[in-house]
Order: C-alpha cells, then sequence, then structure tokens
C-alpha cells in the first residue's frame, strides 16, 4: 500500500495534468514516472530524440521527428512534461510528451531555428531562428505558436531571468544583446557592448556577413549579471540585470565563444578560439585571474569537483583545468579522429554526458577521477545532450 502512495504522489508531482483525469496523447502507456531519470539525445541526421536511463546507461526509447528534421537542441520544461526541439531544416517546431516519449504536436516557425529556451514557469519555448532574425513564441498550454518578435540579427542562444520577467537574447550577427519584456513577448531594448569594428566599417557590404558578434548572454547563478562575449571585439561585457546596462568591459582572448559560470558562482571560464586559450573571471572583481593555453576548435565547459572541463571539438581531447589553483590538471582523451560536440552535466555535478558525432557515441566522464565510458549507437549524428534539473545545458 505504501508503495502505490509514493507512486501516485510522484506522478501528480512531475505531471498534474493526469489530476484531472484527461488521457495524454490517447491513453498512450506511461513510460517514464520521473523525468529527472532521463538524459536527452538530439540527433541531427537520424532526425530523432533518443531517451537515456541515467542509472543504467541504456536507452530506453526514441522519438522520430520526421524526414528532413535536423533537430539543433532540445530541453525539457522545467515541470518535466514537455520536450521540445527546433527543427533546422524542416523550419518546425517540435513538442513531445516525455512520460510517453510521443510526438504530440509539430508548428511551423522561422527559418532555421536552433537555440531555445523555456520560461521558468514552463508556460512559454522560445525559439531562436538565425536565418531570418526572429523569436518564435510558442505557448505551451495551448500548443500554438502566438507571436513573431523581429529585429534580431543571426539570434543565437536565449536566457531568462529566473522570475521569468525578461530574457537575454545573444546575437551573433550583431554587438549587442535584445531584451525581451516576457509579458508582452517584445523587443524592449537593445544592450550595445561595443563598436563595429574598423575594418567592418570601411567596407559594411564586404565585411557584414563575416560578423562574430555574441553567440550567448551567461547569467550568474543568482541572476543578477550577465556576461556577453564578443568574438570580433575580444571582450566580455557585463550586463547589470536590474537597470539592463554594461557596467564593465573585459579583456579577453582572441575571438572568445562565450563564457560559462561555475557551478559555486565564483567564475566565468571563456573560451577563445582565436589564440585557443582560456580567460578564467573572477566574478566579485570582474577582472580576469589567469589566463591558460587551451586546445582548438573549443566548444562547451562544464563543471565537476572544483574542476572544468573544456570540450575541444576537432581534437578529440577535453581539457581539464582545476578552479582552486587555476592551473591546468591534465586532458583526457577521448578517442581518435573524433568531433566532439556538447555535453550535459547531471544534478549532482557528478557526470558528464558528452555526445560525440562522427562515432555517434555518448561518452560519460566521471568528474571526479575523469574516468570515460562510451555508450555507442545513440543514433546518427548525436549534437547534444540535456538533463532535467542538470548543472550544465548548453548548446553550440
Amino acid at each position: 500500500m505504501k508503495r502505490i502512495y509514493i507512486m501516485a504522489v510522484t506522478l501528480l508531482f512531475f505531471f498534474p495534468y493526469l489530476a484531472s483525469g484527461e488521457e495524454v496523447n490517447g491513453g498512450d502507456e506511461i513510460k517514464i514516472t520521473d523525468p529527472r531519470s532521463v538524459c536527452l539525445i538530439v540527433n541531427r541526421d537520424s532526425n530523432e530524440i533518443r531517451f537515456l536511463d541515467l542509472k543504467t546507461n541504456k536507452q530506453i526509447g526514441k522519438v522520430f521527428l520526421g524526414k528532413w528534421a535536423n533537430p539543433h537542441m532540445v530541453a525539457m520544461t522545467p515541470d518535466g512534461r514537455l520536450a521540445v526541439t527546433g527543427g533546422t531544416r524542416s523550419n518546425k517546431a517540435y513538442i513531445i510528451d516525455v512520460a510517453t516519449m510521443k510526438l504530440i504536436k509539430t508548428i511551423p516557425v522561422d527559418f532555421g531555428p536552433e537555440h531555445l529556451a523555456i520560461t521558468p514557469d514552463s508556460r512559454f519555448y522560445y525559439q531562436g531562428n538565425p536565418d531570418s532574425d526572429s523569436v518564435s513564441v510558442i505557448d505551451l498550454v495551448s500548443l500554438k505558436k502566438i507571436k513573431t518578435i523581429k529585429g534580431f540579427a543571426e539570434p543565437l542562444n536565449i536566457t531568462f531571468l529566473p522570475d521569468g520577467s525578461k530574457a537575454y537574447v545573444g546575437n551573433y550577427g550583431a554587438h549587442w544583446v535584445g531584451v525581451i519584456d516576457v509579458t508582452r513577448h517584445e523587443l524592449l531594448k537593445k544592450i550595445k557592448i561595443g563598436d563595429m569594428p574598423r575594418v567592418n566599417k570601411l567596407d559594411p557590404k564586404k565585411y557584414l556577413s563575416e560578423i562574430k558578434g555574441i553567440s550567448n548572454a551567461s547569467i550568474t547563478r543568482d541572476g543578477r549579471y550577465l556576461y556577453a562575449a564578443d568574438g570580433d571585439l575580444g571582450v566580455v561585457g557585463v550586463i547589470d540585470t536590474r537597470e539592463d546596462k554594461v557596467i564593465k568591459i573585459i579583456k579577453v582572448g582572441a575571438d572568445p565563444w562565450r563564457a560559462y559560470p561555475s557551478h559555486d558562482g565564483t567564475k566565468m571560464v571563456v573560451v577563445n578560439n582565436g589564440d585557443e586559450t582560456i580567460s578564467i573571471i573572477d566574478i566579485k572583481g570582474n577582472k580576469v585571474v589567469a589566463t591558460l593555453e587551451a586546445g582548438p576548435e573549443m566548444i562547451g565547459v562544464n563543471f565537476s569537483h572544483d574542476k572544468a572541463f573544456v570540450i575541444s571539438r576537432s581534437s578529440s581531447f577535453v581539457y581539464v583545468y582545476n578552479l582552486k589553483t587555476l592551473r591546468p590538471a591534465g586532458r583526457i582523451k577521448i578517442g581518435t579522429n573524433l568531433e566532439l560536440e556538447t555535453a550535459a552535466t547531471d544534478a549532482q555535478g557528478e557526470k558528464m554526458y558528452l555526445t560525440s558525432s562522427r562515432d555517434n557515441s555518448v561518452y560519460v566522464i566521471d568528474g571526479k577521477t575523469n574516468a570515460v565510458t562510451r555508450i555507442a549507437n545513440v543514433g546518427f549524428y548525436p549534437w547534444g545532450s540535456s538533463i532535467l534539473e542538470g548543472k550544465d545545458l548548453y548548446c553550440h
């Protein structure tokens, strides 16, 4: 009797819509009762989302999105009910019921949807469309697109404040961060990080398409500040979210991709692909406290046990740094001739689930020992992973 009661409470907590007696997707069988127990894998070439059990590392199911979908990123709603992804080639958003692992809705959006974010209350799904310079707003109650927000310049990653009142959009085709009023779903302000480089001003027609602007505005753990790396300018702009203005410009290495916040909230690690270094920023002092050699084509950073794990896509290595001593702590060779993509860290901060597109695998890295376990045949061209309540969730 006790077991039945516990299961009933669990179902009501994670899937409140079951309490009303409403059938899920026509009465489909519930296969996942705890959405925190799985890792989602987005596979670009097999046009699917795979579900991986975190305890057993076994694949428990997959959702085929349709031909030519080419999904780019996947995320679960904070309440664990739904998973969403955008199809870069199909120009559609896909809504998946997590409990049943069923595709329940396909919604047309703008051109080339890639990065996305979900409001903290699980109500709205913002889909960035860099090819059409827009953000599509999808209501996750009605499962309908309710608005298209225009006026961006190759929008990539989207960051919500913890209270969900505003969203910040990195514009890779410009040098500003867009501020969206979530109540009205309107572009409220453009926060300029710096001026256009001189060479672009001399010949805008020639260099406009080559702008390397801002891919992401990375938020501090307390939600007070944003750190926006600008590739062309070689700087990180610090934004105060209360006033929505830049309070400091920090010089880093060449062609910084983005900043990644450490789990303890004290540091930002910035990967500089132009000179193959990382810059470690002390958040309290807003200054670079270490510049360390790294690898080529750095695509992501994860954290575990006071260490930063920097993913080098084309080298097949993960570079490790001790955040206490601010010194290199070795390299992890994942394989040979691989293309490493991005990784998600579990909720405990212990393990990282690294996708590897060339050999269709996921590599599980133990953050304490640096030991690596391979999970093969997870789908064609795995591009990223996502874990509900995970510590490090990001995309390219």
